[in-house]
């Protein structure tokens, strides 16, 4: 009962959405958050920045296993190449929030047997529950991500699972956990291991799930569990997928990239949870409960489970912040062995750890313009270099009418956002004139900026 329970409350916020009275949660609103003690990370409290003339790195050495190529892209892995080994059982963060990594697993039948193939982590998505302020931050990350493995040296991020489970059986998750947090500098408090294949089951108990297909996706490469390939043609639209359809859509990449999967991997999830909250599909939840118990394999305690239960059946999907991919900040490279590697720029590692520790600057979706009104040259790109290393997006610099003093202007929509940039530069609070309902924010750089040392 208890697996049951944990595997069930994590599928109603994470996978479902599932109204927690449905499976006796009702009277768990009086539950404190989990506040357990920080543990420290190895990687340091903001994202490392790239060597500025990368060599080549060498792969970690590991047996014949399906889908690696030793030879290296021609960029730096990102990540800390002096992470210390992995010691205890990681706990939760002190301040509000928790960090689940999804992982589905892609194993083959014939390779689950002892001894066989453990399988590569077919997606990875990090999910950051913000207590405090009843937000979710959700991010792919891009499985070919090129990346340093703690102890393992340098491999593809989806790889930390096969090689810790390699190591000693049951270690997988644990290996992930560490290689995600290097990344994005954060710590990941808990995991949950998904059967992507499984989900189908679930997603026909739901009886189906709404997508909104942009456009129409033919996969004459689509692979089976046999090691064939099959074609699928996906229509486009508004439509109810079963969970045949729906998990095709979710897993296919070559009618476009693996970017569009990630995008499409977070859209299912989000759906799932969508058709969960419909009326019409509680009386199928006793139905949905054994096969949970076989989808979701976690290290989330009973009292986070019934938070989480509690946490996700009020929240609403606009509370969702999903980062979605764009290969602007995570370029892809085909190595002369036909393997597919991302590079996981410094960029890309500061905006995701930005939106993990501050979820409402990154729902704001502020369009920030840096103006030189006066400041010295070279002030407006100074600027915005500082506010993008902290994760924060600048869509435009220019220069502007000379003004007196450094000023904010910025609509009550980028209120959060404009706070972080006045912190960021340096500025006194009265230096921030918020007015409207707007996400502009307007920096006008003045003959009076001081930028922080280093800038």
């Amino acid at each position: 009962m208890r697996s049951w329970f944990l595997a069930a409350s994590l599928a109603i916020f994470v996978l479902g959405g599932m109204v927690g009275a449905s499976i006796g949660l009702r009277n768990l609103s009086a539950l404190s958050r989990p506040m357990p003690a920080a543990r420290p990370v190895a990687a340091q409290a903001t994202v490392p920045a790239a060597t500025s003339t990368p060599e080549p790195a060498e792969l970690a050495p590991h047996p014949p296993l399906r889908d690696f190529d030793q030879n290296p892209p021609p960029f730096q892995p990102a990540g800390e190449a002096d992470v210390p080994a992995i010691n205890g059982t990681p706990e939760p963060t002190a301040s509000g929030h928790l960090n689940i990594l999804l992982m589905g697993i892609d194993q083959r039948p014939d390779e689950a047997v002892a001894g066989g193939d453990p399988g590569r982590t077919d997606s990875m998505i990090l999910v950051s529950i913000d207590y405090d302020n009843h937000l979710v931050s959700m991010v792919s990350i891009p499985r070919d991500g090129f990346v340093v493995i703690p102890g393992h040296g340098n491999e593809r991020v989806n790889a930390a699972y096969t090689f810790g489970e390699l190591d000693q059986t049951g270690s997988g998750p644990a290996l992930a956990e560490r290689t995600v947090e290097q990344l994005f500098g954060i710590h990941v408090d808990r995991y949950a291991l998904v059967d992507i294949r499984s989900m189908q089951q679930v997603i026909d108990t739901l009886g189906g799930i709404w997508i909104d297909n942009p456009q129409r996706l033919v996969d004459t490469q689509y692979p089976t569990e046999d090691y064939r390939t099959i074609t699928i043609d996906i229509p486009a639209g508004h439509q109810l997928m079963d969970g045949v359809t729906a998990v095709e859509y979710a897993r296919t990449r070559h009618p476009d990239s693996d970017y569009g999967r990630e995008a499409r991997q977070q859209q299912v999830l989000v759906a799932i949870r969508d058709r969960a909250l419909q009326f019409d599909v509680l009386p199928r939840i006793p139905q949905l409960l054994p096969e949970i118990h076989d989808l979701v394999h976690t290290d989330i305690s009973l009292v986070e489970a019934a938070q989480l239960a509690n946490f996700g059946r009020s929240l609403e999907s606009s509370q969702i912040v999903r980062m979605p991919p764009d290969p602007n900040l995570t370029p892809s490279y085909v190595g002369p062995g036909g393997a597919s590697y991302i590079n996981l720029t410094p960029t890309y590692r500061a905006m995701v750890h930005a939106m993990l520790l501050n979820p409402r600057v990154a729902a704001e979706k502020a369009a920030i313009a840096v103006y030189n009104a006066g400041a010295p040259v070279g002030s407006g790109s100074r600027a915005a270099g500082v506010l993008g290393a902290a994760g924060l997006v600048v869509n435009q610099i220019a220069t502007a009418p000379r003004v007196t003093a450094t000023r904010i202007e910025a609509g009550g929509g980028a209120r959060h956002s404009a706070e972080l940039v006045a912190e960021l530069l340096g500025l006194p609070t009265d230096a921030l004139v918020v007015d409207g309902d707007s996400t502009d924010v307007k920096v006008l750089l003045g003959p009076d900026l001081r930028l922080p040392a280093g800038a």
